[in-house]
């Protein structure tokens, strides 16, 4: 059973829609997934609230879909399905999905990398899918773009639903916390005392910290540190994406001294 909605300023449409946005994402406690992929790396993993459908991409295999999910099941004409889609070529469905509560009191066994203010929501996106990859547990955030950012959700490919997460305003409320456990906190970043990746073994309770695009670790962040690491490169460039610098760094850690 679904309920049908057609018009683009019913109430439900327009919270949905809304969702593009912070600030209603944390009023309401939802975020928006879409496409039928993420879709169905969602069911089972987290709580749907909504799944919606496009009627003009309603079909047996996407009811069965929603259905599946536990949420509510709305099917939208082709115009209110266009005011809450985010995907350039829509394949006709979306879930609002619960955000669900990290806290920060501690990370005991955990594997787990940190962002620094990294601000971009396909980098962040990105490194949520190599931790997932690589054999991480937890991604700390501070002062980075928001994780349910569509365009966030999107580059991690699934992977948001199988990590866990911690969102903190700055780096000093979770490197105590580490520290405490007895994990060395590692920027990546350079110096004249820097680790060498490949060089140095990194622990898996290690936790590397990856910064901002253009400006790196800030200075508060560094001076929490116990260590600095470096990936060794060609004077051909000077740095890597910041995504790309913590695929790195993350495999070495996980696989390469195995």
């Amino acid at each position: 059973m679904y309920t049908y909605i057609s018009s683009r300023t019913n109430p439900t449409v327009r919270l949905l829609a809304s969702l593009e946005k912070k600030k209603y994402r944390e009023a309401e406690g939802l975020y928006l997934c879409e496409g039928r992929k993420l879709c169905r790396e969602a069911v089972g993993r987290c709580n749907v609230r909504y799944a919606v459908i496009s009627e003009e991409k309603k079909s047996e295999e996407l009811l069965s879909l929603c259905e599946e999910s536990g949420g509510e099941v709305i099917v939208l004409s082709e115009s209110a399905f266009e005011k809450i889609s985010q995907d350039a070529t829509p394949d006709g469905v979306v879930f609002a999905i619960e955000i669900e509560e990290n806290g920060t009191e501690g990370f005991d066994g955990e594997k787990v990398v940190m962002l620094d203010s990294v601000r971009d929501p396909g980098n962040v996106g990105t490194v949520i899918r190599s931790a997932a990859a690589f054999g991480f547990d937890r991604v700390i955030l501070s002062d980075c773009a928001d994780i349910y950012n569509p365009k966030t959700v999107r580059a991690t490919m699934g992977a948001i639903f199988k990590m866990k997460f911690t969102v903190v305003p700055e780096s000093s409320c979770v490197i105590g916390t580490l520290k405490g456990e007895g994990r060395r906190v590692i920027a990546a970043a350079l110096g004249e005392s820097a680790l060498t990746l490949g060089e140095s073994l990194l622990l898996d309770s290690d936790c590397i910290v990856i910064g901002n695009e253009g400006h790196g670790v800030s200075e508060a962040t560094l001076c929490g540190c116990t260590d600095v690491i470096k990936i060794p490169m060609t004077d051909k460039t000077e740095s890597l994406n910041a995504a790309i610098a913590a695929s790195v760094i993350m495999w070495a850690q996980g696989f390469g001294s195995k």
